[in-house]
């Protein structure tokens, strides 16, 4: 599902929220450029607003860091300013600069006696964000400290373990910075880490393998040591830590019995009435709304491991020699199925046999206890977007007591809601409603917050869902891949028959599709018997230089999977990869007839839509304005403005829709694109 409001400002341009800005480039990239830039619903807050929101959020956070931690962030530790560090990297801030390698600094320093959960996992977060290799073992050694912290009911309170002794902290700082990792043993960056070996004593976590020495010593006498039965938890420390153990995981620390129980206890834990879960683990109760949000991370996490022994147990097809051919005509080859272009069929050899189709399977536990919870989340949003447009009612405008005005709980929403890969969340388009409200809420200075939890911790919330940060990219792939949930994001309105006796409470129908007129193509059905969906999988899944050379290959191999394959792995993308995805698409479909791509461009998926509408700009031919000005008519916002940018291109003209036409202002854009041509028309003929 698009994701595609709010890009993030690349970590080498200074200048953050420029994700709404064309770059001039030439001929049909300029195309592709523009088309990208308005690839998503524009929020009530214009761009420009955000722009310059993000903008004075960063200078804010500069200024109040430059010369050191301020003293006000005190009371709540290292936290601030690593949640701030990791907002200014989000902008577009470099590493290098001053304010950042201050911020730096001090967390590597704070991460060796650092106890709390909290801080903890703010440290660990921001040093995985700047990507520095050294930091590793200091990755490592928070993430160890947050797995004794975890209780028998798999959730976190304030404090993970006592203060650290003075010889330890010493051994530490001494062995980390003298004894390099295990040869053989760096952990592998986004991917899957190898599981540890077992210890011997059964039931407790192992703490060999893949860590630093000093860290593995340290890490089994820590966590031989603990007794954590039954003691206070809550559920926001415990979405934190979630976090902390997820992103510890791709560096080697042993997580996989933490992430069982976390799984458990938000299995078990849900209120049935509403959805939601209660503030502690030890009690009864809906909770709050960002306790909606925490309850589906830790399911999350649970959903990517299950992709993750789904696909691990999937063998990998051999590959069959190429037949020998006899190049034939194809007679039959006609305008009836524009993708039809056959490869020469082998001489004396039956056909190869057709991979298995992986039936489709029910739905377990999990993914019942996660719809409910989008359908709570979904009747909250949708009872503060119905104040939109209604004199006098703001938003979100309550007491943050209750859990509301509160950028804690934006940012709660924007982090599942873009681990999920969800624009909408029971049809209401999350992220205008609360950018809107965050661009409002922002104080002169730049800062927002009233004092809650400090302009230092507002203000990097507010970045942070202004720029949709995501700090754990491997398990959105993983979430977004999963074939049976990728169905329920948007809460209700699925079509699966079995999650009919779910609850569903106060939450608004989702919007009816738009009739589509039984002449309309349908090159892309469902894969069903071909590879397609697998292909997309692999695809999805390679990183650099494999990537690359890999979305080269498909953009341009003949065949209809490789065509349906790049439609299905756009859903699962999201930034630059999702760029070049939708770059490829658009150039293949270039070498389509006039008539398929004519066709193409009413097809059932917007993201085929909108590739076809680019291809048709991309082909400079104006004979195919007709079909752009019917484009701007499409239910799909992304694919209008990929029309109005390819009209632009072909004509010189710009009469519209802007992004955030009404549905009557995009009428008379239409009528006057219509006018224009039809005078072109007239004024050539003879």
């Amino acid at each position: 599902m698009s994701t595609s409001i709010g890009h993030k400002t690349p970590a080498s341009n200074p200048s953050p929220g420029l994700w709404f800005r064309a770059r001039r480039v030439g001929g049909w990239g300029a195309i592709l450029a523009f088309g990208l830039l308005v690839a998503g619903p524009a929020p009530a807050a214009t761009p420009q607003e955000i722009n310059a929101a993000i903008q004075k959020g960063t200078d804010f956070l500069k200024q109040r860091y430059k010369d050191g931690l301020p003293p006000d962030d005190k009371e709540h530790g290292i936290g601030p300013a690593a949640l701030a560090g990791m907002a200014l990297l989000e902008t577009g801030t470099p590493a290098n600069d001053p304010v950042v390698k201050l911020i730096t600094a001090a967390v590597r320093d704070a991460s060796y006696t650092e106890t709390r959960t909290y801080q903890l996992t703010l440290c660990l977060l921001f040093l995985d964000k700047l990507g520095e290799p050294a930091d590793v073992p200091l990755i490592q050694l928070l993430g160890i400290r947050l797995l004794a912290g975890q209780n028998d009911q798999g959730g976190w309170g304030y404090k993970c373990i006592e203060a650290v002794p003075a010889r330890d902290e010493r051994e530490l700082r001494g062995g980390l910075k003298t004894n390099p990792l295990g040869v053989g043993r760096a952990p592998v960056p986004g991917g899957k880490p190898a599981q540890p070996p077992p210890t011997s004593a059964p039931g407790k976590p192992g703490i060999t393998g893949r860590l630093h020495p000093e860290i593995e010593r340290y890490g089994q006498a820590l966590l031989d040591s603990r007794n954590r039965g039954d003691f206070w938890d809550d559920n926001s420390n415990t979405q934190f830590a979630i976090l902390g153990v997820w992103v510890a995981r791709k560096h080697g620390a042993p997580v996989e019995n933490a992430l069982d129980k976390i799984e458990q206890r938000f299995l078990a834990t849900q209120d049935p009435q509403t959805g939601g879960w209660p503030y502690s683990g030890l009690v009864g109760g809906p909770g709050s709304p960002s306790m909606i949000c925490a309850g589906l991370l830790g399911l999350a996490t649970g959903l990517g491991r299950r992709e993750e022994r789904r696909l691990a147990a999937v063998p990998p097809r051999k590959p069959e020699p190429p037949p020998k051919v006899v190049a034939k005509p194809n007679p039959g080859a006609g305008p009836a199925d524009p993708f039809f272009n056959p490869p020469p069929k082998p001489v004396d050899k039956p056909p190869a046999a057709k991979p298995p189709v992986e039936p489709r399977r029910p739905l377990d536990q999990r993914d019942a206890v996660i719809q409910r919870a989008w359908t709570g989340l979904a009747a909250v949003l949708a009872a503060e977007d119905r104040k939109r447009g209604v004199p006098g009612a703001k938003p979100f405008d309550r007491s943050i007591d209750h859990g509301f005005a509160d950028l804690y709980f934006f940012w709660s929403v924007a982090r599942t809601a873009v681990i999920f890969g969800v624009d909408k969340v029971g049809g209401i388009d999350w992220y205008p409603l609360i950018a809107d409200a965050i661009v409002v809420m922002q104080n002169p200075d730049g800062s927002w917050g009233k004092g809650r939890y400090g302009p230092s911790v507002d203000t990097a919330f507010a970045l942070l869902v202004l720029t949709r940060s995501n700090v754990v990219h491997d398990l959105t792939t993983w979430v977004r891949s999963a074939p049976v949930s990728v169905e329920m994001r948007g809460g209700p309105g699925v079509s699966r028959p079995d999650l009919a006796n779910l609850p569903v409470r106060n939450l608004p129908a989702a919007p009816a599709p738009a009739t589509t007129p039984a002449t309309t193509p349908k090159p892309i059905p469902a894969p069903v018997e071909d590879g397609s969906a697998q292909l997309a999988e692999n695809l999805a899944k390679l990183a650099g230089k494999d990537w690359s050379k890999a979305l080269e290959r498909v953009r341009d191999a003949k065949g209809t999977e490789y065509t349906r394959a790049l439609v299905l792995v756009i859903h699962k993308l999201e930034g630059d990869r999702k760029k070049d995805a939708r770059d490829a698409l658009a150039e293949r479909l270039t070498r389509m007839s006039a008539e398929t791509l004519r066709g193409l461009t009413r097809g059932d998926d917007p993201e085929l839509r909108r590739g076809a509408v680019l291809a048709c700009a991309m082909k400079d031919d104006k004979g195919y304005v007709p079909d752009l000005i019917d484009r701007l008519n499409d239910e799909d916002e992304l694919v209008v403005r990929a029309a109005r940018a390819g009209l632009k291109s072909l004509t010189g003209q710009d009469l519209g829709p802007h992004p955030r036409a009404t549905k009557e202002e995009r009428a008379e854009a239409i009528a006057a694109w219509r006018a224009w041509w039809g005078a072109q028309k007239k004024s050539n003929d003879p």
